[in-house]
């Protein structure tokens, strides 16, 4: 019965990550208009994958925090 209660609390924390990662970024895409991202990735533009790299990390390492 732990090994269900487990599975449970990793699926929803797993779904709590992910809607808290597509919020963070629909709402910081929503702050930058002048900049698409998927645009400017598909031109090979590195400064914003970094950009990107940088903002999920820092969000992972955030909403891991709140999540545990």
């Amino acid at each position: 019965m732990n090994l269900l209660n487990y599975t449970g609390s990793i699926l929803i924390s797993l779904c709590i990550g992910l809607g808290g990662f597509v919020l963070a970024f629909k709402i910081f895409d929503w702050l930058t208009p002048g900049v698409h991202f998927s645009e400017q990735l598909k031109q090979d533009n590195r400064s914003v994958a970094i950009f990107l790299a940088g903002l999920f990390i820092g969000l992972g390492l955030l909403l891991g925090s709140t999540v545990k």
